[in-house]
Parts: C-alpha cells; sequence; structure tokens
C-alpha cells in the first residue's frame, strides 16, 4: 500500500498548472507597469516640449518666458484627458522652480549637465524645462519573484528634459542695442553725442538704430 502511493504521480500536472499561472500572473503585472510606464514617459515627454516651446519665445522679460511655461505646465497636467493618466496613484509629475533653465545669466541652464565632453566648437541648445516623473507603479511585489527596488531605495525616478534655443527678451535686446548706441557715439563725442540724449536715460525711450542685433 505505500509503495502504491509513492509511485502514484496524480495531481502534478495540476501543480505544475499553479506554478505556471502564478509566474504567467506575476511577468504579465510586471509588463503591464513597464509598459503603462513608457507610455506616461512619453506624455510626460510632451508636456516637458511644450512647456519649454511655450518659455522660449521672444517676451518682455525673462521672468515671462519663464511665467508663459509654468502656465503651458500647468494647463497640461490639468487637462481632462492627461490627468487621470498622471493623477492616479501610480505616477507622480512635478516642476520643481529650479528645473526651468532659461540661460538669462551664466551658467543658469542645463549645461554642466548634458553638455558632455566641453568642445568650444560644440554649440547645443542648453535652455529649457526638465520635469521629474516618478513611477509609483513599478514598486511591486511579485511574491515569489521578489519586490522591485531601486537602486537608490527612493523610489523610479525619472528626469525629462527638453532642451531649446530661447529668444532674447525685450530687455536684453534693448541692453544690447544701448549697449553698442553708446560705442557708436562715443566714437565722436564732439559731433555724435549730440544725438545722445535720445533713448540713453533721457525722457524719449526710442533712439534710431538699422541693426538691433536681435
Amino acid at each position: 500500500m505505500l509503495r502504491n502511493n509513492k509511485n502514484n504521480t496524480s495531481g502534478f500536472v495540476t501543480a505544475d498548472f499553479i506554478f505556471s499561472f502564478l509566474l504567467a500572473s506575476m511577468m504579465t503585472t510586471l509588463l503591464f507597469g513597464l509598459c503603462f510606464t513608457f507610455t506616461v514617459i512619453e506624455i510626460a515627454q510632451y508636456i516637458s516640449f511644450s512647456a519649454t516651446r511655450a518659455a522660449i519665445p521672444a517676451q518682455k522679460s525673462y521672468a515671462q518666458q519663464k511665467d508663459r511655461a509654468e502656465k503651458k505646465y500647468a494647463q497640461l497636467v490639468s487637462n481632462s484627458v492627461i490627468r487621470p493618466l498622471l493623477i492616479n496613484g501610480w505616477f507622480s509629475l512635478s516642476l520643481a522652480p529650479q528645473d526651468i533653465r532659461l540661460n538669462e545669466k551664466a551658467n543658469e541652464d542645463f549645461s554642466e549637465e548634458y553638455s558632455g565632453e566641453k568642445d568650444p566648437l560644440l554649440i547645443m541648445p542648453a535652455a529649457g524645462v526638465r520635469l521629474t516623473l516618478t513611477a509609483k507603479i513599478l514598486n511591486l511585489n511579485l511574491g515569489p519573484l521578489g519586490r522591485i527596488e531601486s537602486e537608490t531605495g527612493n523610489g523610479f525616478n525619472l528626469k525629462i528634459g527638453t532642451l531649446l534655443f530661447r529668444e532674447p527678451t525685450q530687455e536684453e535686446c534693448q541692453k544690447l542695442i544701448e549697449s553698442r548706441y553708446s560705442r557708436i557715439l562715443d566714437l565722436n563725442k564732439t559731433q555724435y553725442r549730440v544725438l545722445g540724449e535720445v533713448g540713453l536715460g533721457g525722457s524719449n525711450p526710442y533712439f534710431p538704430m538699422e541693426d538691433n542685433g536681435c
């Protein structure tokens, strides 16, 4: 009787089926999370590009360019179609103030982080908007396969940025024009300075200039 029980193999297929079903379910869950994450990454990339594209056209001031980027970002993340994909507990998209860098001042861009080797002949756009995407959906516990953890332990965070060339603002162009105009007047202080009262601290903010350099 004992020998017959040892030789009885009934039920092995059921055990194999249960193991295979659980393994397939865990892998399906992982693939679903990855596919959904890649989809949201593309959406976040579109938001980053749109915010940067809204910021780079010429405005009156740098502050207005930055404000355009923030407003465009807020408009897109609150969109009735996009918002459910980002605000659902699975993902988190954020824009930090220091991640809007439009190269108004020296070193106020992303050149140190993305330019790679320092080549003086390499010109690349370094102004733009960078977003931080956190994929909470990938913090999975797959049972026998273990728990998926990021290397840092802070979750799966991804930086998504867009870099473009920014157009100069009206204030920047005005400073450039005044600088050039002042140097032209200084070429002949006796003759040219007759026109110097126009636009340089005088009551009239306009002055003649054929090429404003902008």
